[in-house]
């Protein structure tokens, strides 16, 4: 029996170690921010799954969070060697993946690789906290049987889940009717997503005339959000813009930022307004991550 088999009733936040593989600064650091307002205040930061079994070693924690697409190794692979290999302390230690590969293929990879909870990013402080809680509050039996190792894959159904479902028996989400007028705007802030993320992937940032396109295509995908009457995704386009226009032709200009802003965008569009507050959550951490590149840039 490992030691995170044993129920957890009372948990000192401040206590709890947590590695973090991230190999983006930018997400690394939105991530590792939730995680201490939330109050966990150990968090060891890796960008290779290498660091990861190294900081699992040396610090000994009680959660592992990491990103599918590390460059020295895929996370469902680092998870799998995790759970059958003796390479870190534990290898019943609770892996949460939050990545930006959230294909049906890689959920299933996840689940057989022994990873105990999943969510596709950009993640909303409210996402992190429940996949945090369950690990922490609800953990499940490790077991370990002839091609699998890792947390026992049965759970109780809760009906009360409002997240998005992934398997293949969940019965199909309704999807609201929207209106031709709708539709249109939501196609066309798709497709200022999409350019603003090839153009700031070849942006010279010292380009005026190139940081000004890019301005541009912002500041129309906001007039957009505001013609869809979506708070979030209005509060989203702002912060891209405002990002833009404060950095301007320094040189300072990130792409990851802008790409970190159109992978929300897309998630945004991809909701329903039903999930209002937890929308707007992700668009609140946009803003703080601004404010923090606006003054860096300062």
């Amino acid at each position: 029996m490992t030691k995170h088999q044993g129920e957890l009733k009372k948990i000192n936040k401040a206590e709890i170690g947590i590695v973090l593989g991230e190999p983006s600064n930018y997400a690394r650091a939105m991530v590792a921010e939730v995680l201490r307002n939330l109050g966990y205040q150990k968090i060891y930061s890796a960008r290779t799954a290498a660091e990861v079994i190294e900081n699992c070693n040396v610090w000994h924690p009680d959660i592992v969070i990491l990103e599918n697409l590390l460059p020295d190794m895929k996370g469902v692979e680092l998870v799998s060697r995790m759970r059958k290999e003796e390479i870190v302390p534990d290898r019943g230690i609770p892996c949460i993946m939050l990545t930006n590969d959230p294909r049906l293929e890689t959920v299933k990879e996840a689940r057989l690789a022994g990873v105990d909870e999943f969510a596709a990013k950009p993640v909303s402080h409210k996402v992190v906290e429940s996949r945090v809680n369950e690990v922490l509050y609800r953990p499940r039996p490790f077991i370990e049987a002839k091609n699998y190792a890792g947390p026992c894959r049965r759970r109780k159904r809760n009906l009360s889940y409002k997240g998005s479902l992934k398997r293949l028996n969940d019965p199909i989400q309704a999807v609201k009717t929207t209106t031709s007028e709708e539709y249109l705007n939501k196609k066309m802030l798709a497709s200022c997503a999409e350019r603003l993320s090839q153009v700031s992937c070849d942006i010279d940032p010292t380009n005026r005339a190139e940081v000004r396109q890019l301005f541009n295509t912002a500041s129309e995908a906001n007039e957009i959000a505001k013609k869809l009457d979506d708070s979030a995704l209005e509060l989203a386009t702002q912060c891209v813009s405002r990002y833009i226009e404060g950095v301007g032709a320094s040189g300072a200009l990130q792409a990851a930022v802008i790409i970190a802003h159109v992978d929300a965008m897309r998630l945004l569009l991809g909701s329903v307004k039903s999930e209002a507050a937890e929308r707007l959550q992700i668009a609140q951490g946009l803003k703080t991550i601004v404010m923090q590149k606006l003054r860096e840039a300062a």
